[in-house]
């Protein structure tokens, strides 16, 4: 049955992973250099909220074995999100941004905290840097937006003239850190090792790690916007005597981080059991490497990994590369790789980063529409990188609109799931969003985001595989959401929305949509060129 409705109204990210596969990593990309503001005030909290408590979420197993996050009706949920890098939160999350995102059905964004500007001297914490984190997130609530905080690092931190950890958390040994070409290599400067081993061996480092951690959770558990922590962007190493870099990577994922994200997880459950945590693999991933992490247990862990193209990222970053084009084969490589975790430690998992610097050039277009299919496919949920405007990575140009073939990843999709999830998937040659599940008696109906003017500007259709009079539907114009309830519950059930002209019919039978088209050839666009104000820069 059908209903007709009207028309209305980046990071360090692939540090190890480029190390490995290029042998000169050639570009020096800039890294962030302002101050956060140290004059922040604390906005007055909103109203009440129609989000429903993050203590009340749990988990839902699809029908493939897929972990989802699940609200408190027990619906499994998918995210869509963006990343924000900024020393300085209040300033850069504007309204005007978040009402962009929203208007784009981003529900969450990941934002960069530092520690060096939390506690800039031991054991003093920097309490505007705090109001400066509560002011964005109460901002973000007011627009419907939770909030993930990344402690972040760079290269370490502000020992090697980047951001992260403070220079008085820094053990060198002695060792020399010469600035290298590209600040990939600085990763490998013998002072960075070094001072990556002490974090993690040094007990006085170790509590002084997680004491920073608690000092945020306290101020910020009780924030409805707020929705996990993400424990640290990027973990690297020391490589020791004796080792490779890919089996240094293996025994500091194994041993170091593993036993660094218990710490941290155990900590915060303390003091927030209610709020999700997020662990981070190195991303060997993108070289088709297993990560090696063990498993972390807390009350809500969930796997953030990265997925960058080393491909796309390695000539991102070589001032000589006049090309720009992905590896068809990365996808299949990279979800192989990043599954393995996953299927041997179930739990949700989200991808924290992924994005391109260069989204005009010609293999784009089926770059994106490659990566959505992909994270439909093995992921529940997503954040790229990143939400501002400008050029290289960002989303938006610098009018507030849509770079070049980004703005097709702005596609309806099933945010909250009344049932055991099989799979949602959106075609982009038809505009059929299709989303089949083993429905389930819940309080809640199926929700679904739909971008009207951007995927059916003559208005669409919704129709499911139940029988006339068994289900229902209603759409919410103001916030672009779909609402789909059945009568029966019992089975398996379909949910297609179409353009008004398009293709009717709406079955479990869940055939393989077409392929994302392969990588055409010919000339690209001109490379972008980094510039230190401008977010070329992963992160």
């Amino acid at each position: 049955m059908s209903v007709t409705l009207p028309l209305a109204r980046r990071a360090a990210a692939c540090s190890i992973a480029l190390l490995v596969a290029t042998a000169t990593p050639a570009l020096s990309a800039p890294k962030a250099s302002n101050a956060p503001a140290r004059s922040a005030v604390v906005a007055p909290p909103v109203g009440d909220s129609d989000f429903g408590p993050v203590a009340d979420w749990g988990t839902k197993t699809g029908t493939d074995g897929r972990v989802y996050m699940a609200d408190a009706n027990g619906r499994a949920l998918q995210l869509h999100g963006f990343n924000l890098k900024t020393t300085d939160p209040s300033a850069a999350l504007t309204d005007d941004l978040l009402a962009a995102a929203a208007e784009r059905g981003l529900d969450h964004y990941r934002m960069t905290i530092y520690w060096q500007f939390l506690e800039p001297t031991q054991g003093n914490y920097d309490e505007a840097y705090l109001d400066n984190i509560v002011t964005a997130i109460r901002r973000s609530e007011a627009h419907g937006i939770r909030v993930i905080l990344d402690m972040h690092q760079d290269v370490f931190g502000e020992a090697f003239d980047s951001h992260g950890v403070p220079a008085w958390a820094t053990r060198t040994d002695g060792l020399p850190f010469e600035p290298q070409a590209s600040w990939l290599l600085d990763y490998l400067q013998p002072a960075v090792q070094a001072a990556f081993d002490h974090l993690y061996e040094d007990a006085d480092l170790r509590q002084a790690q997680i004491d920073s951690w608690l000092a945020v959770v306290e101020r910020v558990k009780d924030e409805p916007g707020l929705l996990g922590y993400d424990l640290m962007n990027e973990p690297f190493g020391q490589i020791r005597e004796g080792e490779t870099l890919l089996s240094a990577a293996e025994r500091v994922e194994r041993v170091q981080l593993t036993a660094m994200y218990q710490r941290i997880t155990d900590a915060i459950a303390q003091v927030d059991p209610d709020h999700w945590v997020f662990i981070e693999p190195p991303n060997l991933a993108s070289l088709g490497i297993p990560t090696s992490l063990g498993r972390v247990n807390g009350p809500k862990v969930a796997l953030y990994p990265h997925m960058y193209d080393v491909s796309l990222e390695s000539q991102t970053y070589d001032p000589n590369s006049t090309e720009y084009t992905y590896d068809p084969a990365f996808f299949d490589k990279w979800a192989a790789a990043i599954t393995t975790y996953v299927d041997k430690y179930p739990m949700p998992m989200l991808v924290g980063e992924w994005g391109a610097a260069r989204p005009e050039a010609h293999s784009m277009d089926a770059y994106f529409r490659e990566s959505l299919a992909t994270m439909d496919r093995v992921a529940s949920g997503w954040s790229i990188f990143v939400f501002c405007k400008g050029d290289g990575y960002c989303a938006l140009d610098a009018a507030g609109n849509d770079r070049p073939n980004i703005g097709q990843i702005f596609v309806p999709y099933a945010r909250a799931i009344a049932g055991a999830p099989t799979s949602s998937r959106f075609d982009f040659t038809s505009k059929v969003l299709k989303v089949v599940f083993a429905a389930e008696d819940m309080a809640a109906p199926t929700e679904i985001f739909i971008p009207e003017s951007r995927s059916y500007p003559g208005g669409f259709v919704v129709e499911t595989s139940a029988p006339d009079g068994t289900w229902s539907q209603s759409f919410d114009e103001a916030t672009g959401v779909l609402s789909v309830s059945f009568d029966a519950t019992q089975g398996a059930q379909a949910i297609c929305v179409r353009p008004t002209d398009g293709p009717a019919g709406c079955t479990v039978a869940d055939a393989a949509l077409p392929d994302a088209p392969a990588a055409p050839g010919g000339p690209v666009a001109p490379p972008a060129t980094p510039v230190v104000t401008r977010p070329t820069y992963t992160g």
